[in-house]
């Protein structure tokens, strides 16, 4: 989260200065391109007959496209340069409105923007005290929002463009910096995890987050990043959640309950069996067993054994226990925040989710670290997320589209953090690297009944 002196000491002039070195680029390699399309290869036409001087042209008319294709890319870190320049800008100016405004009425401004009375006051609720401070606040913190939101797109196109590097056919360069183009979010795809663990959960898990996100409000996003900050020890040892050590960290778990560690978390989110008896007395007509009983019926050992053996289960639980802690809104703004409460509601906590926002440099200890894995996985949920929404057609056009750009016979594989859609991976059907083989072909098939 971009703070008060991040954004009242940025310069965003540097990056137009940046904005206009890569469109000087740019423009150096479309004057390249049409030199090979325009004049050399025109020169060769007429200069050249036959298979050879044939050949010689098209490999100038690939040079263009190549040229052509840089081109394009540079344009596309043009307009993001350019774009997060005019974002934070236009950012400073309403940061500045509201500190110039706090000082004028002696409000004070902390590092998050939060905004509070220089000396103590006693506010009233319709005083003109309190709507002054409302009024530094609201203008002081969408200027800071306004920053990050820049930043993010920023980031995000910037993504895009790094994997715009492989790219060499130009229709294909200019589909991708649509952001919102199948081509593109598998582009930002192609780069992996960057040592970040998957979230390993099976399809019905995946739409048990649909679901709960529909039926609470509570974001898929939050949602999906619970799963991935809460995953038990087990999960990632058998796919799907089912194999021999998945049962047997299951039966592992519901064990210590029963008498080593009452305390003990249980189910993929990771849940307490206090705060899930607490969700089920709030909404008892939703949690029932299939013989219509509810789950507040059910002993601790029982309850912790369903738990643990009904993953979906666990994932309404967590929503609606998010859902409570929203309903408290002092701490609980955001996503982040929300991620963060739902490892401590404390006191101490939503103070210091009000008094510093999403940033999460000044805090300590668990809460530090848990929010700079939110920070770590957004990028990434956000990417599955949209890979997700596609159709099964639009993914595999994408598929077919990196496969068109890749070596024949090399591998194409795309990585989001959970197994959202169907198509994540291809063989390349391009031409073959320069002075290298291309991959040997397998054994044919054998032969059926052989």
């Amino acid at each position: 989260m971009v703070s008060v002196n991040d954004l009242d000491t940025a310069k965003p002039q540097q990056w137009r200065d940046a904005a206009d070195d890569v469109l000087r680029a740019a423009k150096q390699c479309d004057a390249l391109a049409s030199y090979a399309r325009d004049e050399i290869a025109a020169t060769l036409r007429q200069c050249w007959v036959g298979d050879a001087g044939r050949a010689a042209r098209d490999k100038f008319v690939q040079h263009a496209d190549d040229y052509e294709a840089a081109a394009l890319a540079l344009r596309g870190m043009t307009r993001a340069y350019d774009d997060l320049a005019a974002g934070i800008e236009a950012a400073q100016r309403d940061l500045q409105s509201g500190l110039d405004y706090a000082r004028r009425h002696g409000l004070k401004v902390d590092e998050s923007g939060r905004v509070d009375f220089a000396h103590a006051t006693v506010l009233g609720p319709n005083s003109p005290e309190r709507e002054q401070l409302q009024h530094a606040q609201t203008v002081i913190s969408g200027a800071l929002v306004k920053a990050d939101q820049a930043d993010r797109e920023a980031a995000r196109a910037l993504r895009t463009v790094e994997g715009l590097t492989n790219i060499t056919d130009p229709k294909l360069v200019k589909e991708a910096l649509d952001g919102n183009s199948p081509l593109s979010i598998a582009l930002r795809l192609d780069g992996g995890l960057d040592g970040v663990h998957p979230i390993n959960v099976p399809p019905n898990v995946l739409n048990a987050v649909k679901l709960a996100s529909a039926e609470t409000g509570i974001s898929r996003k939050l949602l999906l990043a619970i799963l991935w900050q809460e995953q038990q020890w087990y999960q990632n040892h058998n796919p799907g959640l089912r194999g021999p050590l998945t049962e047997f960290g299951r039966f592992f778990n519901w064990g210590l309950t029963l008498y080593p560690k009452p305390d003990k978390s249980l189910g993929i989110t990771h849940m307490k069996l206090p705060t899930a008896r607490s969700v089920i007395e709030e909404f008892p007509d939703r949690f029932r067993l299939t013989d219509g009983r509810s789950l507040g019926d059910l002993s601790d050992a029982e309850l912790a054994a369903e738990i643990e053996a009904d993953p979906e289960l666990d994932v309404r639980l967590s929503a609606h226990y998010l859902a409570q802690l929203r309903e408290n809104p002092y701490g609980a703004d955001t996503d982040k925040q929300l991620f963060t409460l739902y490892a401590a509601d404390t006191p101490d906590v939503r103070e210091k989710n009000e008094q510093y926002g999403d940033d999460s440099d000044p805090r300590g200890g668990d809460i530090k670290a848990r929010g700079r894995n939110w920070d770590e996985i957004e990028s990434h949920v956000d990417d599955a997320m949209a890979w997700e929404d596609l159709t099964d057609e639009e993914r595999a056009q994408a598929i077919g589209q990196l496969e068109s750009q890749t070596p024949a016979g090399h591998h194409v594989s795309i990585e989001p953090i959970y197994r959202a859609g169907s198509q994540t991976t291809g063989t390349g059907t391009g031409k073959p690297e320069p002075g290298t083989p291309s991959p040997s072909p397998g054994p044919p098939p054998t032969p059926p009944g052989d």
